[in-house]
């Protein structure tokens, strides 16, 4: 008797290997970067998001995404599958201006072996912060690095700096947003630079200076705002109030 033939589907990581929150999220910020660039209509994003939400594995995925991208959720977990890990490869930092030097991906706490990465320390590991369905706000004092990423999917992002205390001279901030919207609060004598900053359906703006005041830190903006908002802003009468309980 001749062997059953095997069926290839069944070692298919595509269509075995369960996705999550970080895949169903990655996917509806391309939805809504598609529609901030007005390739698919709003109905369209609706529609998609809901199949979305449903999806159980990447090959689910690839139905929504098949004409808009090529780099499909399938082929990534198909590849990653070689190796020890599954699903969605680390995404690109800021593209604008240099890194932090030899050993940039190690965390300033850990100078010595071994080595220990920091997001936010190398421009392929930016520190990443997200916004799916309820807002995101970064108050107070935090230690802020050279690369950071915005995903506003749905809602929005409030990074504040008033309280930092950095010796950065650059900080690049990259966005990628679809509905959601980024607001930076600054320190006066910073600079924002958006030159780079694209926007589609959204809005770009900001009363900070692109150029610095002496040697405080310029942050440049790179990115899509998509059909949200950015704004660059000083402190206003809640924030003062905020600092001075």
């Amino acid at each position: 008797m001749s062997e059953p033939v095997p069926d290839p589907a069944a070692n298919d990581p595509a269509r075995t290997f369960r996705i999550g929150h970080a895949e169903r999220d990655e996917t509806i910020e391309i939805l809504r970067q598609a529609a901030g660039d007005g390739r698919i209509t709003v109905e369209e994003l609706d529609e998609r998001m809901e199949k979305v939400q449903t999806a159980k594995y990447p090959i689910d995925l690839d139905e929504v995404l098949a004409d808009l991208t090529t780099d499909l959720p399938s082929h990534r977990f198909r590849r990653d599958a070689r190796g020890p890990a599954q699903g969605f490869p680390p995404s690109p930092g800021p593209r604008l201006g240099l890194g932090v030097g030899p050993g940039a991906a190690l965390s300033p706490r850990h100078p010595h072996n071994p080595p220990v990465r920091e997001d936010g320390w190398d421009q392929h590991y930016p520190l990443v912060f997200r916004a799916t369905w309820e807002s995101f706000n970064r108050r107070g004092k935090w230690r802020v690095p050279p690369f950071i990423r915005c995903e506003p999917s749905a809602s929005n992002i409030e990074l504040n700096f008033l309280e930092v205390s950095t010796d950065l001279r650059e900080i690049f901030v990259e966005i990628v947003a679809g509905m959601g919207s980024v607001t930076v609060v600054v320190p006066a004598g910073w600079g924002v630079n958006v030159e780079h900053l694209s926007k589609s359906w959204g809005s770009v703006k900001s009363v900070v200076d692109a150029i610095p005041e002496g040697p405080n830190p310029t942050m440049f903006v790179t990115g899509s705002i998509g059909m949200g908002t950015f704004k660059a802003r000083f402190a206003n009468y809640f924030d003062r109030r905020r600092l001075e309980k």
